[in-house]
């Protein structure tokens, strides 16, 4: 079973139209790509691109809804679950202005209540964090309020690897923490750039599995202890670098850690 997935936004700069995609996949799959996870854009045809995958073998882990879209395109992102063979449906973040305790909780209890129409099909929604909502409000953060005031049964999440490493946790341990809210795993790796000037502002970046900071054989020990079904490869900004070359050493050093096993 391949469990190596790739998260588009990787190669959201080739992927702009049908041509784009239908040449993406094409070297995706060469790569070895089964699986991808693909927002499909309003202005394409949800079929039309179903068409391709399927010309190129290739499987849509989930599809995608803004979260302020989810009760009036409840059943458009039905028909897509449908159409592509999955259960999951993906949200984007909560909104700048209600990161506060009372906003996480208001958000989650939204989430909630638009994901009872989802639930009763047997769908659920999926919120992929990433390090503001780690914010500390004292005695709990953002995601913890959001993990306990969501309903599992409707709202499951995607944890990345580097955005928890940006949030000051450790990524293995805190995906194992939470293991039993996962859907899916970002694997992305976190690496620390040039410095500056000034010793305090040595910046992070994006990198290459492998090729950065992270422990990846702890955090693949940490998926494997519950069978994560998907590890989603992404790399927010290549650095010039030809992104389907990085895509295919990320995917190399996954099936070298034994992601496939």
């Amino acid at each position: 079973m391949n469990r190596i997935s790739l998260q588009m936004y990787t190669l959201r700069n080739v992927t702009t139209d049908m041509t784009g995609l239908e040449n993406a996949l094409r070297k995706l799959r060469k790569i070895g790509f089964e699986t991808i996870q693909f927002s499909i854009p309003q202005n394409f045809d949800a079929k039309a691109v179903k068409k391709l995958f399927d010309a190129y073998k290739m499987k849509n882990d989930s599809v995608f809804c803004p979260f302020l879209s989810l009760e009036e395109r409840e059943s458009e992102m039905l028909e897509q679950c449908e159409l592509f063979d999955t259960k999951y449906v993906r949200v984007d973040s909560i909104p700048t202005q209600l990161v506060s305790p009372a906003g996480f909780k208001m958000f989650a209890h939204y989430l909630n209540e638009v994901g009872e129409g989802y639930k009763k099909q047997e769908k659920k929604l999926i919120y992929h964090f990433h390090a503001f909502e780690f914010i500390n409000f004292g005695k709990e953060t953002g995601l913890s309020i959001l993990l306990r005031e969501t309903d599992p049964e409707i709202v499951t999440f995607q944890p990345d690897t580097h955005w928890i490493q940006a949030g000051g946790c450790d990524p293995a341990d805190y995906i194992k923490s939470i293991s039993d809210r996962v859907s899916y795993v970002h694997v992305k790796d976190y690496a620390i750039g040039q410095r500056g000037p000034l010793l305090e502002s040595t910046p992070s970046r994006f990198a290459v599995i492998g090729e950065g900071n992270l422990d990846w054989p702890k955090i693949i020990a940490a998926c494997k202890s519950f069978d994560c079904p998907l590890y989603v490869i992404e790399q927010d900004d290549t650095d010039g670098e030809d992104p389907f070359a990085c895509v295919k050493r990320s995917y190399d050093a996954l099936v070298g850690l034994g992601c496939n096993d």
